[in-house]
């Protein structure tokens, strides 16, 4: 039952504390909070899963959760209550004040008196919550010069309480663009305001334009926050005596909770060699990246493979050993890429996809259409629009969270070719096998994708995570099973040209005289899972389909009246399109081993004597994977169409070379063997 303390763990961590502190839940919008809990918890917990089941881990959560609670009955929340007022309407559908990404606000509310809980200075304009300038205008057009910065214009109001125990100097400090009227207990004051010991209500009025904004509110000339002093509401007498004391009590917990995992994971290790290896490539490229070297970073991310030459000791060799040797690495290259935009909102162009998706997100989140998602039917792909929102509402303004996210799917896809390698060639071989995905896709055209918003990276990484439950069932154990199925039917609603490659999870879960319930049990539930999806359609259209309202008629390569020879060059050119990693399709170093597994795993299901050797499974996987591509070619973001089938065409392609290896290795041994013995 680790997950269900897993599952505890983060409930603890992202829970919001009442106190403001470094780490204090939701939204994780330092970029110290998250990393911690954004990238090294998950990571923690796939790494080392079993200090979940330890003493020390549970009374930490339970710690954790303790204080939580007993903050949010005890505590006013930390900070102040802002809320904006758009001159004009800012979205379709409006009912009231934008929200914020802060689920501290009145985020379920349809007015909200809170657009956002103010808990940090705002130095410039994407450090404001402002993100409901992404949204379209009411006209459902794009918007207008009037619409968004720096052209709109924007009142925004401040409301809260200073519990002063000192006398001491107030100065908010803001910008030309930001006119604001300040005012404590009710009298309009200015510049630097001196305030007696109390409890002050203070409130800010302002009005936003232009683009070069800032409010930064200041206690005797150091950050206000620092202080632990402002409230949304006025704070009891109890509240105000124990709030300095307790501010850093959530963080400290979920300091000493996370450095427990950390030194356990540690002496679990417990080798040299190999924690060298980890923290030198991980020093290594987070130097590179951080000193603005991405080109040479991308190339060290290659030679992870270099871990195939550590020596690792016996109980390392395993999924786990090839997660904290190419995993850990990668995953300071992502936060060191990302952490800098931790607090700060990204400001989309419009008519994009990854607009798009951050509309239908906000509209399921922050206005309830949760089974609806933005949309009666899907024409743009269906799931990332809610995986988007439960990022923003984790992360706030930011996209670091589908940074992060974008990273995890591509690691899932590392470690799915480790396993794949694993199986055939050894732990050396497999560690290969997982560097070289992430060296193709840093290095190759799609390399800008990670981070943008688009669906195909999630559908990829679902898929990965679906083979590798699937490979855990195939002993005859269902609730691996169950996790495919449900894993390879989200694959699914991210991408809907994916409904093959889905169903091919099921040839990791069968194995000759052995038990046929992984097999069915995923199939029923990628069956349950498609016919749900046409349900939902059915309810809102009246037409039970699972294509209807997409752009499969749009995208299909065969059209009515269209002569065979065309329809034929266009699958040839839809199949290269993917193979190559580019649109249009071309040459490309990068996507070799792409190519050379494609053309390995038809090689081995023609049964070419060579090729005999290779895995059956992610040939018969590939294969899936392609049938997309014969049926519909997308367009638009070069790259994004092949991100399914990177993992499992680099597996192919690194089992050969392996393959290759061993065969030389085996004629030069029986050469020497054939020289050295006696006439």
């Amino acid at each position: 039952m680790t997950w269900v303390w897993g599952l505890l763990a983060a409930a603890g961590l992202l829970w919001p504390d009442r106190l403001s502190g470094p780490v204090d839940g939701v939204p994780l919008d330092r970029a110290a909070e998250a990393i911690l809990v954004g990238a090294l918890f998950p990571a923690l917990w796939c790494l080392h899963r079993r200090f979940l089941t330890t003493r020390v881990a549970r009374l930490g959560i339970l710690a954790l959760l303790t204080w939580k609670a007993l903050s949010a009955i005890t505590f006013g929340q930390d900070g102040w209550c802002v809320r904006f007022d758009p001159a004009l309407p800012y979205t379709v559908n409006q009912t009231g004040a934008p929200h914020a990404w802060d689920l501290r606000a009145d985020w379920r509310d349809a007015d909200p008196a809170c657009s956002a809980i103010m808990t940090r200075s705002y130095h410039d304009l994407h450090e404001f919550p402002v993100w409901f300038f992404n949204l379209p205008p009411p006209s459902e057009s794009w918007p207008g010069p009037l619409e968004r910065p720096p052209g709109a214009t924007t009142r925004m109001r401040v409301r809260g309480f200073l519990n002063v125990r000192q006398p001491g100097v107030l100065r908010i400090t803001r910008t030309v663009d930001v006119s604001a009227v300040v005012s404590i207990d009710g009298e309009t004051r200015d510049g630097a305001i001196r305030l007696d010991p109390g409890v002050h209500r203070v409130g800010v009025d302002a009005t936003l334009r232009g683009d070069d904004w800032q409010l930064v509110p200041m206690w005797n000339d150091g950050d206000l926050w620092s202080a632990r002093i402002a409230t949304v509401k006025r704070p009891s007498q109890l509240d105000g005596r124990v709030r300095p004391w307790l501010n850093w009590a959530s963080t400290l917990l979920a300091a000493l909770l996370l450095v427990a995992w950390i030194a356990s994971a540690l002496s679990r290790v417990r080798d040299i060699g190999v924690l060298a290896w980890v923290a030198g490539a991980s020093l290594s490229i987070g130097v590179l990246v951080g000193m603005g070297h991405m080109h040479a970073a991308r190339w060290t991310i290659l030679a992870f493979a270099g871990a195939a030459c550590v020596p690792v000791p016996v109980r390392l060799r395993n999924l786990s050993g090839a997660f904290l040797m190419v995993g850990v690495p990668w995953i300071v290259f992502v936060v060191v890429c990302c952490a800098y935009a931790a607090g700060r909102f990204v400001l989309y162009d419009w008519g994009h996809d990854y607009w798009m998706f951050q509309r239908f997100a906000y509209r399921i989140v922050m206005q309830g259409y949760w089974l609806e998602g933005g949309t009666a039917t899907f024409w743009f792909q269906p799931l990332y629009r809610w995986i988007a929102g439960l990022l923003h509402a984790v992360f706030g303004e930011s996209n670091v969270g589908e940074w992060f996210w974008d990273g995890a799917c591509l690691l899932a896809g590392a470690m799915f070719s480790y396993r794949v390698v694993r199986r055939f060639a050894g732990f050396r071989w497999g560690l290969v096998g997982s560097a070289v995905p992430l060296g193709v896709f840093v290095l190759g055209t799609g390399q800008y994708l990670i981070g943008q918003g688009l669906g195909e990276i999630s559908s990829a990484g679902f898929l990965s995570m679906a083979a590798l439950c699937a490979m855990r069932s195939a002993k005859g154990r269902v609730l691996p099973a169950v996790a495919a199925g449900v894993l390879a039917t989200l694959a699914f609603y991210t991408r809907l040209n994916n409904l093959p490659m889905a169903l091919g999870v099921v040839v990791f879960a069968w194995r000759p005289h052995s038990s046929w319930k992984p097999a069915v049990t995923i199939a029923a539930i990628i069956a349950l899972g498609v016919t749900l999806f046409a349900w939902r359609t059915w309810h809102y259209t009246g037409v039970f389909s699972v294509f209807y309202g997409t752009q499969r008629d749009l995208l299909a390569l065969w059209q009515p009246g269209m002569p065979i020879a065309q329809v034929l060059q266009r699958i040839a050119g839809s199949v290269m399109m993917v193979l190559t990693v580019n649109d249009p399709p071309r040459f490309d170093p990068f996507a070799l081993p792409v190519l050379a597994g494609a053309a390995a795993a038809m090689l081995r299901l023609v049964r070419i004597p060579v090729f005999r050797s290779v895995p059956l499974a992610p040939c018969l996987f590939f294969v899936t994977g392609i049938a997309g591509a014969l049926v519909t070619r997308g367009s638009a973001y070069p790259g994004r169409f092949s991100m399914h089938v990177i993992p499992v065409t680099c597996a192919v392609c690194v089992c050969v070379v392996a393959a290759a290896s061993r065969g030389l290795r085996m004629r030069s041994l029986r050469s020497v063997r054939a020289s050295t013995a006696p006439c």
